[in-house]
């Protein structure tokens, strides 16, 4: 005898709403996930930055290795640090001084990316909910409380459906949910598009602070000046006898 707590439900479902709502989410988020590549921009670099991230880097190398050069050759490099390179830019009378500005590139890809995740979930929530309204597709093999029934049976008003019964529109949500771990094997983890991410920069802004070059300089000027100096090579050979000794 049939349990009267179950429907049956026709293969055609399985083959003309299930498979299909199934192969056109794995289709869109594959090309979406294509088009966000096209549509990032490369991130540009002034050359005034270039050079200041340069400057920073090899004055931390010289105070990393100053032992392995003379006094003079050190207070020589020193110098030009000091005098030149960290050397505060000088301001005219009356003139404000510049704080960092962001880079408005930064927005708009970001508003590009989060177009191309907006606009194809949209399309596609309103296809599945105009052809595919109020059809059970699936039932799942396990029990559940009817705290579940909104989120499983969307679209569908009957409260004495089973709640292991999944609507059309319930089963896009889960595929739009449950796909990335898909596409992290498809298209390989670096080139999936987080959604959740991209919603929290769109909430946050960027993630990368903008650097401010000139309190860097004078931070690294303050430590080259409290710099110790000592020249390890003619104690080498000391230190050699007492290793072998």
């Amino acid at each position: 005898s049939l349990d009267p707590d179950k429907i049956m439900l026709d293969p055609a479902i399985r083959d003309w709403v299930l498979v299909p709502i199934l192969v056109v989410m794995f289709l869109q988020g594959v090309i979406r996930t294509y088009v966000s590549i096209l549509l990032k921009d490369p991130r540009k670099t002034e050359l005034k930055t270039l050079q200041s991230t340069a400057q920073l880097q090899r004055s931390k190398r010289l105070r990393a290795h100053a032992h392995h050069i003379p006094l003079e050759a050190y207070k020589m490099r020193k110098r030009f640090f000091m005098e030149k390179a960290f050397a505060p830019p000088e301001q005219k009378e009356n003139e404000m001084p510049q704080l960092p500005q962001q880079d408005p590139t930064a927005m708009m890809g970001m508003m590009k990316q989060s177009m191309s995740m907006m606009v194809p979930n949209m399309l596609l929530m309103g296809w599945t909910s105009y052809f595919f309204s109020g059809f059970v597709i699936v039932r799942l093999p396990f029990s559940l409380t009817e705290k579940f029934k909104p989120m499983l049976q969307r679209g569908i008003q009957l409260r004495t459906l089973d709640v292991s019964y999944v609507s059309s529109l319930s089963w896009y949500f889960m595929l739009f949910m449950g796909f990335r771990g898909l596409f992290s094997v498809v298209l390989g983890a670096n080139n999936v598009v987080d959604q959740a991410k991209l919603m929290e920069q769109q909430v946050s802004g960027p993630a990368q602070p903008v650097q401010n070059f000139t309190q860097m300089n004078k931070d690294e000027n303050t430590e080259l000046e409290i710099h110790h100096h000592e020249w390890i090579t003619p104690m080498a050979e000391d230190r050699f006898r007492t290793v072998t000794a």
